[in-house]
């Protein structure tokens, strides 16, 4: 019998759990004996993080939370729970030693599927549940205690997390601080878009501040301001303010990539990873190594839903070279640009691929994001059912 090859995939996100679900199913059609794909990811559970805010401030911890055990239907396929510390041409150096390979894991082929890192709890607090858990419960007490909320950033996060403080909690006082002078400025260049979040914000009684930023006085996502004083760069002096919420500071995740004079040149100067038209990272000597989601640096926004094409794209570009020794044929095509914005489960604002961005109220997004935030589709992708 001949030896097994190993196609790794690092990162457990949407991105990484696509590609691994498809893949095992694109194997076993081809009837593939020698493929074993290995998933590296540091977390023990899938973390739902389009409901993050949510959870944040009521109890959804065990909806967005979603172990990763269902996930390969056949056992020969594996999940690693670590982190990638470093690349090389052929193998995958973790930051600890694991079963069966020890701290150094070979590939044939690799897909980064690594994302972007933001804050906490728009993304995971921890890599086990019970600390994610403990965080998210220490952050729904913070937001019941708090009178007057300060969230500094304009973008998806902001606005979403103030729709969600302001679904629970009606008579908060809520201030949204962004440092451009329209909403959503680094997510769209929509103008109605912008103007229709900013009224919406304003219709909820949430004070809006453009063209200012805060003199941040921690690095944690969320503090109490001494005094309940906080500053701005242009000298505005909110006071009695209870909480501060930093919702911005995203940045792709491909730090480890530089631990490696080979990781290191794959990088961008932005940070993302170089990719060609193919998903193949662009390098000579990484023909093997394949690239999506929000790590790689394709001209365009970042969102959840692009993973779904490009993950069919990488998986039938891995199937071409390992099952039929061909070149990679599928090249990426930039997908429709769309934007869901919710605030709370009824509310929001969202634009559709029609007419140069048809720019949608409530109904539409409540009706087909706000409600449910998609979290019984990431279930399904883990071949589990949700909680009541």
């Amino acid at each position: 019998m001949s030896q097994i090859k190993n196609i790794v995939i690092i990162g457990g996100g949407f991105a990484g759990v696509r590609v691994a679900r498809g893949l095992e199913k694109e194997l076993a059609d081809a009837r593939d004996n020698q493929y074993r794909i290995i998933l590296i990811e540091k977390k023990t559970h899938f973390y739902h993080s389009i409901g993050g805010l949510r959870a944040a401030v009521i109890d959804w911890s065990d909806r967005v939370m979603i172990p990763y055990t269902n996930l390969f239907k056949d056992n020969k396929h594996r999940i690693i729970h670590a982190n990638a510390a470093k690349l090389e041409r052929d193998h995958v150096i973790l930051d600890r030693e694991v079963d069966t390979f020890g701290s150094s894991v070979p590939f044939d082929y690799l897909v980064i599927a690594t994302g972007t890192a933001y804050h906490a709890p728009a993304k995971s607090y921890t890599d086990d549940m019970e600390g994610t858990r403990d965080g998210l419960a220490q952050f729904r007490q913070q937001v019941k205690s708090a009178k007057s909320i300060l969230i500094a950033g304009g973008g998806p996060v902001g606005i979403e997390f103030a729709g969600e403080v302001r679904d629970v909690y009606k008579d908060k006082k809520i201030i949204l601080l962004h440092p451009q002078d329209r909403l959503l400025s680094g997510s769209t260049p929509n103008l109605k878009l912008s103007q229709k979040a900013h009224d919406l914000l304003l219709k909820n009684n949430v004070q809006v501040v453009l063209n200012d930023r805060i003199i941040t006085e921690s690095n944690n996502t969320v503090y109490k301001p001494k005094n309940g004083v906080v500053e701005t760069k242009l000298g505005q002096k909110f006071t009695g303010i209870d909480m501060v919420f930093l919702a911005f500071g995203n940045r792709p995740n491909t730090y480890w990539l530089k631990s490696s004079d080979l990781g290191a040149s794959i990088v961008s100067d932005t940070g993302y990873v170089k990719v060609k038209p193919t998903y193949q990272v662009d390098h000579p000597d990484l023909k093997h190594v394949f690239v999506l989601g929000d790590a790689a640096d394709f001209d365009e926004s970042k969102h959840a839903y692009r993973t779904k094409n490009q993950s069919v794209a990488v998986i039938k570009n891995i199937v071409q070279m390992a099952i039929h020794n061909a070149s990679p044929k599928v090249e990426h095509k930039k997908d429709f640009d769309a934007m869901f914005v919710t605030f709370g489960k009824k509310q929001g604002v969202g634009s559709l691929p029609f007419f140069g961005g048809w720019v949608v109220g409530s109904f539409v997004v409540g009706l087909l994001k706000g409600g449910s935030l998609f979290i019984e589709k990431s279930w399904e992708s883990l071949n589990l059912v949700p909680p009541n």
